[in-house]
């Protein structure tokens, strides 16, 4: 009995050694896990830094580069500055010279020289908050950093940075979708390497997308956080934070926003429709769209395109159909489920055409129908506006053509389109075999990643405005590059695929990090040479017949004198000799429309008393007409002068009694110097005076 009695007293220590072992064993596993978590999450933050302050001085180095930008003059760094590039920066260099801040501000809410004989708000009118921020941060800067650095490299080099921080945000765009911070590496390793199609930054530096961009995939970093399937209730609130923030940042800053901004919100739309996400997780980002488009829109002075747009009424209309929507997961009959998604997506696009009519015809306000025109004619439903001059304005614009074929052929060599096209079609199976199941009541293979759905059909959306724009594929190839490297990086996605087939826990690891690490390497094997070589072919600014043209009017004109031109080219007069210029390049203005397609009327068979009275009437004190588009010749009638005569309804390129005004005008007789007096000439301007 003694001996039964001394094995039970021993028995209970040996338990409660197993258990405290367990239990040490589990605590370490946690603890491992804990130290991995932290420890990745602190690399791929330093390698995300590393390879955004790469970018930047990549960036900086290509420009310096390309323009020699450094070692020009002041004039030629300003016409550098291309089309509306030029104008908008006008307004940051007149922000910076005025008197004060005030008299700048009050200058640019009360400007007379971009619309001559018109007093207009620039701050209304133009997107450019970003440069009154930029003016007031570089006045506000020590006297002496001022000098050292000057104004226009304080504005230049703000943008390259913000370019760094956008290869931040799509590395953590990228990483967030595959739970690998090696997605992002890989990301940029695409972008930076696919350089030519995915930026315009090497040489049109302060466009609105160079602004917007980075903040775009910013919100859509945060968005995509946002959205997966067990967050916190206090991560949620500090996302709808950020991602606020970050869309009142990107819709100010690009006139365009907007349209991301109604893609996004369709997206949004779809994955609720497609029961991924709840009603309660939705419906706070539509509020948030819809408060940061009233934002703007009151910051802008009352922007009609903001208050007209059709994702306003989209906002509106989704909101609408939550309040009354019961949640997500209730089970139906599959034909009940199909129908009832069916419906709500008539009801929301009908009520959003239905709100966006209303107001427009109770503002009268038509400051988009130019954009209608050109979609509408696009797609093949205006067929009547084809000859519109507006319409075929943006149509024969190269950055408004379908997206060449090309393009993807670059990809391919690129890596990214195979990768992006096969992981894609892949995902899109799944995503049709998940909605299945939803609609039989089922729990869903995609249960876990609504980011993901949210991603791919974003992409899809923005991949059908790039196809059928080519200007926007500066948004679609970086996203298509986030969810080419965070659908090929997915963790889970290849952990499930090789414990299928029985690989153990430690090589099943190392293959998973492998993967984005081999192609990374064959990236840099295949593009590294050519990327070290372009950053030692060194060129130089030169376009001495614009220089000319430019110093003439400085010194030759009066400062309030009026010049009319091209868009592209008064930009530039505006910039860098501060004339009173009749039209400009930004084309969101119905009056402004008119009055450039009047004053174009320089390059039409025109008689000179017609174009005299036309002139005069917007008050022109000067016209610069140019060889390069008064002897143009495009292909499918795409020339300025054959886009006026179709609207003038004469025949394109044939005689007639009636001259074309611009070439006429340089062997005119007493029909035209009556009118007009030659003052300047080079091989590719010549300006005259109206007498």
């Amino acid at each position: 009995m003694g001996n039964i009695k001394r094995k039970k007293v021993n028995a209970l220590p040996k338990t409660k050694e197993k258990s405290l072992e367990k239990a040490s064993l589990v605590a370490d596993d946690e603890t491992k896990d804990r130290i991995t978590k932290y420890g990745s999450l602190i690399i791929g933050l330093c390698i995300a830094v590393y390879i955004g302050n790469y970018y930047t001085n990549y960036s900086k180095a290509l420009h310096e580069n390309n323009l020699w930008f450094s070692n020009i003059k002041p004039l030629e760094q300003e016409i550098s500055f291309r089309t509306e590039s030029g104008l908008y920066y006008s307004y940051y260099k007149q922000m910076v010279l005025a008197p004060s801040i005030t008299q700048g501000l009050y200058d640019l809410i009360n400007d007379n020289k971009t619309e001559h004989l018109r007093t207009i708000n620039i701050i209304e009118r133009f997107n450019v908050y970003q440069e009154i921020v930029l003016a007031i941060m570089y006045r506000a800067s020590p006297l002496k950093w001022q000098e050292s650095t000057g104004y226009i490299f304080f504005y230049i080099n703000t943008i390259f940075s913000m370019h760094g921080v956008y290869m931040v945000a799509l590395f953590c765009c990228a990483w967030m979708i595959s739970g690998s911070f090696l997605a992002g590496a890989l990301a940029n390793a695409f972008y930076i390497f696919n350089r030519g199609d995915v930026t315009r930054l090497s040489y049109t530096v302060p466009l609105r997308e160079s602004f917007s961009l980075p903040f775009i995939f910013l919100q859509m970093a945060v968005l995509t956080y946002y959205l997966k399937k067990d967050i916190t209730d206090t991560a949620k609130k500090v996302c709808l934070l950020f991602i606020g923030l970050f869309t009142l940042c990107y819709v100010i800053a690009w006139q365009f926003a907007q349209f991301v901004l109604l893609l996004q919100s369709f997206a949004i739309f779809a994955v609720y429709v497609l029961e991924f996400v709840p009603a309660k997780k939705v419906a706070p980002l539509y509020w948030i769209f819809l408060i940061n488009l009233s934002t703007v829109c009151i910051m802008q002075f009352g922007n009609d395109m903001l208050y007209t747009s059709l994702v306003s009424s989209f906002c509106i209309s989704s909101i609408v159909l939550l309040i009354f929507q019961t949640e997500n997961g209730v089970k139906r009959n599959f034909f009940i489920k199909l129908l009832l998604m069916i419906v709500q997506i008539f009801f929301v696009l009908g009520f959003s055409f239905a709100i966006n009519t209303v107001i427009k015809k109770v503002t009268r306000v038509d400051s988009d129908e130019h954009v209608f025109k050109f979609v509408s004619t696009k797609l093949g439903y205006g067929t009547a506006l084809k000859d519109d001059f507006d319409a075929r304005l943006y149509l024969c614009n190269g950055g408004f053509q379908y997206l060449p074929w090309n393009t993807f052929t670059r990809l391919t060599d690129g890596l990214v389109f195979p990768l992006y096209a096969g992981s894609t079609l892949m995902f899109l199976i799944v995503l049709a075999f998940a909605y299945f199941q939803k609609l039989r009541n089922e729990e869903s293979v995609l249960d876990e990643y609504p980011e993901l759905v949210f991603n791919v059909i974003l992409d899809i959306f923005f991949g059908g405005m790039a196809l059928t724009t080519l200007r926007m594929k500066f948004l679609w190839l970086p996203h298509m590059i986030i969810v080419a490297a965070g659908l090929f990086s997915h963790q889970q996605s290849w952990k499930l695929c090789l414990n299928a087939l029985h690989i153990e826990k430690g090589f099943n690891f190392i293959i998973r990090q492998s993967a984005p690490i081999i192609l990374i390497s064959i990236l840099m094997f295949q593009k590294l040479p050519s990327h070290q070589k372009e950053l030692e072919d060194l060129r130089e600014f030169y376009d001495p017949d614009t220089v000319q043209l430019m110093e003439w009017i400085r010194t030759n004109t009066a400062e309030d004198a009026a010049f009319t031109g091209t868009m592209q080219l008064l930009a530039g007069v505006k910039l860098c000799t501060d004339r009173h210029i009749t039209n400009h390049p930004h084309y969101e203005n119905k009056f402004l429309r008119q009055r450039t397609k009047e004053v174009y009327q320089m390059y039409a068979k025109k008689n000179p008393d017609e174009v005299y009275n036309t002139l005069k009437k917007h008050g022109t004190s000067y016209i610069i007409l140019e060889n390069s588009i008064c002897y143009s010749k495009k292909e499918g009638n795409c020339a300025l002068t054959d886009i006026l005569d179709i609207d003038n309804g004469h025949p394109v390129r044939t005689n007639e009694p009636v001259v074309r005004f611009c070439h006429a005008i340089k062997t005119g007789g007493r029909s035209f110097t009556k009118y007009f007096k030659k003052v300047f000439e080079n091989k590719t301007f010549y300006l005259y005076e109206l007498l």
